[in-house]
């Protein structure tokens, strides 16, 4: 096929697409439908279709509610850039890992110690054991590693965590990597999710204490609180837009007021799963006041929490994605 082709097949994709789904989901069902398109093909379709979102939206959704923390300015223009592809090396992999990657001729560039970025179009699957060597995190997910570190651990005896929203385990892995002496209890309200995750953490080699499907928006009974809760809850994903242009074009103020609303009734319902001295790390990939800094605030005004350390790990000038994390201890019940 030809590249005029590819730009009508594209353009036509565009006009019938409403934003009611990701658009890589929208993609792929197109893609499955029509066979007759080969990988080329479809990597071309796909760029073209990303690009019109890319450069086509002007204007940021709700500019006005980004934290004042960001550069507001520097963040909107960086979506006109495709975000790289990040990896972090596991413990004692790196060596490995350089040499199968030289060996197979990919270009890559060390960004820290463990962070390896590339191409965002880069094929690593068949190159490198994926979550036994590397896991494919984004450069700022891999940074709440930061905030990890503050939390007190003991070689005498495991501390209890809790993942609480554990989607597709990538920042369970990162626990385990970066904590001394866990004992890790991990849940999700979709049970989809969570048999993806349980097989990622197998490749892994990790085996958690439990895995349960919780919907954290209603209340439930826990046996004991735990010593460390992760709560990477629902949200916009303003933050991580670069790799999702079309929400530029698609998303609205009733969806951002969803979201918090949300946010809200599942820290209201954490509250009494963490032990007192105990810490709750709070993360979302958004980069909306309403949706960080505005829930620790109701976090500090129940008088039971006290913050440790509050960060929004920047990813604008460096291709990568923006999330905001800030780890809290537990003062009174």
């Amino acid at each position: 096929m030809h590249y005029a082709v590819h730009e009508d097949i594209a353009n036509k994709l565009i006009a019938a697409y409403h934003g009611e789904e990701p658009l890589a989901n929208y993609l792929k069902k197109y893609f499955a439908a029509n066979k007759k398109h080969g990988s080329k093909d479809r990597k071309n379709i796909s760029a073209l279709c990303y690009a019109h979102f890319r450069n086509t939206v002007t204007q940021f959704p709700l500019v006005d509610k980004i934290s004042d923390q960001i550069d507001s300015e520097k963040f909107v223009r960086s979506h006109q850039t495709q975000p790289l592809l990040f990896i972090r090396i596991r413990p004692f992999q790196k060596e490995k890992v350089i040499q199968k990657l030289q060996t197979a001729n990919i270009e890559f560039k060390e960004v820290s110690e463990n962070a390896f970025a590339f191409v965002n179009t880069t094929s690593l699957q068949n190159v490198l054991e994926l979550n036994k060597e590397v896991v494919i995190q984004d450069l700022n997910s891999q940074a709440l590693a930061e905030l990890l570190l503050l939390v007190p651990t003991s070689m005498e005896q495991p501390i209890q965590v809790w993942d609480a929203c554990a989607a597709s385990g990538g920042k369970t892995i990162l626990m385990f990597d970066t904590m001394s002496n866990i004992r890790m209890h991990l849940s999700d309200v979709r049970e989809s999710i969570l048999f993806n995750a349980d097989k990622r953490l197998k490749e892994a080699g990790i085996r958690p204490a439990s895995v349960q499907e919780i919907d954290l928006t209603q209340a439930f009974d826990i046996k004991k609180p735990f010593d460390f809760v992760f709560a990477d809850v629902p949200c916009s994903g303003s933050g991580t837009w670069g790799r999702t242009p079309e929400q530029l074009a698609y998303f609205t103020e009733a969806q951002l007021n969803k979201y918090t609303k949300l946010q809200a009734q599942i820290l209201q319902n954490i509250i009494p799963t963490v032990k007192l001295n105990g810490h709750l790390l709070f993360a979302t990939c958004s980069v909306y006041k309403e949706e960080n800094e505005n829930n620790i605030d109701a976090l500090l005004a129940t008088g039971k929490f006290k913050v440790v350390k509050q960060h929004y790990f920047k990813g604008y000038e460096k291709q990568a994605d923006t999330l905001f994390g800030a780890l809290l201890e537990k003062i009174a019940e």
